[in-house]
């Protein structure tokens, strides 16, 4: 059977519109950075910059722009020393911020130790998609957001994750401890070529040191009692190691 003419256009225009329709309803049509995005697409779910979870180091001021941010406010720094951070568990990550000419255009974004950056600087002005990071694995992931030059503010106004995901009190990563300089290891090569080794507090090592130089002065003791400490094997209650001027070849003392 042939259609006419009439009815090929009218399937052909069907065939169009259900095409559009389903292009505007996919993904596709997602927003796309440096765009405006005053309200989470589907799939995502808004976090406000003044979340208790999210926190704030250095030097931060909160502005306000009105209906063009969350809530009217927003958090800004230009302090280089400045950071943001953030611990989420999901796959998708998205940054907003309040996109100006008086913004960096060299922002460093830090998840799970790996760093990328990206601009808040430009014409757009309210709330803008300036980042987006997607494929994470569903764990949870560790953010730290900061300035990596001089040029300009950092503002953070929300931040969007996927929708299954959610913000988490992320557990600073502790600091090692400083060396106190308190303590030392002190090896002492005798001239038979054995070593001693000794874990001291740093009074007692200068202890040593004073006897040595003395005697090699011409004065003091002979011998020069170590206190053995932790090493006191046995049921008695001390152990020292006397060491004997004449049998030192050189010593050695590691601070810690």
């Amino acid at each position: 059977m042939k259609l006419s003419f009439r009815t090929k256009i009218g399937v052909l225009f069907g065939v169009l519109m259900f095409a559009m329709v389903t292009f505007l309803n996919s993904s596709t049509y997602a927003a796309t950075l440096g765009q405006n995005l005053y309200a989470p697409e589907e799939g995502w779910k808004r976090y406000d910059d003044s979340n208790e979870l999210i926190k704030y180091e250095g030097e931060w001021l909160k502005y306000s722009n009105g209906e063009n941010l969350s809530n009217g406010y927003a958090h800004a720094t230009e302090s280089l020393d400045a950071s943001v951070s953030f611990a989420f568990k999901g796959t998708q990550v998205r940054i907003l911020s309040d996109n100006f000419t008086n913004k960096s255009k060299k922002i460093a974004i830090t998840i799970d130790g790996t760093t990328e950056y990206f601009s808040e600087n430009s014409m757009t002005y309210g709330q803008t998609l300036v980042y987006e990071k997607n494929g994470l694995s569903n764990n949870i992931h560790n953010v730290v957001i900061k300035l990596d030059q001089a040029d300009g503010y950092l503002s953070l106004d929300g931040i969007d994750i996927n929708e299954d995901g959610y913000l988490v009190d992320g557990q600073p990563t502790p600091k090692p401890e400083e060396p106190q300089g308190n303590r030392a290891i002190l090896v002492v090569t005798m001239t038979t070529g054995l070593e001693k080794e000794f874990d001291l507090s740093m009074k007692e090592v200068i202890d040593f040191i004073d006897w040595y130089e003395a005697k090699q002065a011409g004065s003091g003791r002979a011998s020069y009692a170590i206190d053995k400490h932790d090493n006191n094997k046995g049921p008695f209650k001390s152990r020292k190691d006397y060491i004997l001027f004449d049998r030192v070849l050189t010593f050695e003392v590691s601070e810690y």
